[in-house]
């Protein structure tokens, strides 16, 4: 039995958004979910899904009578939403955890303590297929929290402990940019490195705003994302927001020394790595020069550098017999954010 599907004029009549946007246009929420054809991924009578600060819900509604999910779980603690939830979803197969997505209590408890909604393990062979999870990060907490789970990702603890599972998140566009800029980009920095090696992550869909052109025309040609109006998200002020889909990959990296490698290095992006590597440590430019095979990769700027070529600077970083202390650095992972 199909769920009813919360209207613009209904959501619109929710009194505070917090801070978060929303896309409520039907249409394009189906044109979404074609895009992304989830059905070659996951056995849908299978599937659990998690939803994170759903808000007014109406993707959730669309995707619940879509695809019929076994289990669709909606998280969120935000009292005005909370009762939207609850006046549209009552007595449904949509259920509400009230819980703060924020809070890693709130998924040990979930899950551990409340046994609510339980995810079995997969193999890292492939994607989860019985296991997808949601969210809308477009409020103030948004970049930050979304940083953190890529490096979960890259960890392989919170909820990617079960696997490979993939995440489609709304960001805003800035935080898009972000993490979606490539090798040479004015923009690279560490969360798009830390995208490019723990995921495969594409743009799905994005607004018809003035700063689109901020996307390199390959991305846009590559990602063919849908383009969808501004007018079509809740709140129509303020800054415009992008959908992420965001697949998890197997990875061997050895992340202590990789972390602090590439860290260093990107805070002198624009820095050639003949003179950039002595940040690495006292004598690193005499190292590094003498075991990098490619001389021509020592003239580029870290911003420049893939992560292929940060892995295998910190192959030779790890065998270096006079390497600093990595675990008494104190620089924030997250400094070129902030």
């Amino acid at each position: 039995m199909s769920v009813h599907i919360p209207t613009l004029n209904s959501a619109t009549k929710i009194k505070h958004y917090y801070g978060f946007k929303y896309l409520l246009n039907s249409s394009v929420h189906t044109q979404i979910y074609n895009k992304l054809q989830l059905q070659s991924t996951y056995k849908m009578d299978e599937l659990k899904v998690l939803d994170l600060y759903p808000g007014p819900s109406q993707h959730s509604a669309i995707f619940r009578n879509i695809f019929n999910p076994k289990q669709y779980v909606l998280m969120d603690s935000r009292p005005d939403f909370v009762k939207f939830i609850q006046d549209n979803f009552a007595g449904t197969s949509m259920e509400l955890y009230q819980r703060d997505p924020y809070e890693w209590s709130s998924y040990t408890d979930m899950i551990e303590k409340e046994k609510r909604f339980v995810p079995n393990r997969q193999s890292r062979d492939k994607i989860h297929n019985q296991f997808l999870v949601m969210a809308n990060l477009t409020g103030m907490i948004g970049e930050g929290l979304f940083m953190q789970w890529l490096s979960c990702i890259g960890n392989k603890n919170w909820l990617q402990r079960f696997g490979r599972v993939k995440m489609l998140v709304w960001v805003p566009e800035a935080t898009a940019h972000k993490v979606l800029a490539r090798p040479g980009s004015l923009i690279r920095a560490k969360c798009s490195v830390v995208t490019e090696a723990f995921t495969d992550t594409k743009l799905v869909a994005t607004s018809d705003s003035s700063t689109l052109q901020k996307f390199s025309s390959s991305l846009l040609e590559g990602h063919d994302p849908i383009i969808f109006s501004t007018r079509d998200t809740w709140l129509n002020s303020g800054k415009p927001i992008s959908l992420l889909e965001v697949n998890p990959i197997d990875h061997d990296i050895d992340l202590d020394n990789w972390d602090y490698v590439t860290k260093h290095l990107l805070i002198l992006k624009s820095t050639p790595l003949h003179t950039a590597i002595d940040s690495l440590g006292h004598g690193g430019k005499q190292y590094f020069s003498e075991k990098v095979e490619d001389k021509l990769l020592m003239d580029k700027c870290p911003k420049d550098l893939t992560n292929k070529e940060f892995v295998y600077l910190t192959s030779i970083f790890n065998n270096w017999p006079f390497k600093p202390d990595i675990y008494m650095d104190f620089i924030d992972v997250f400094q070129e954010n902030e």
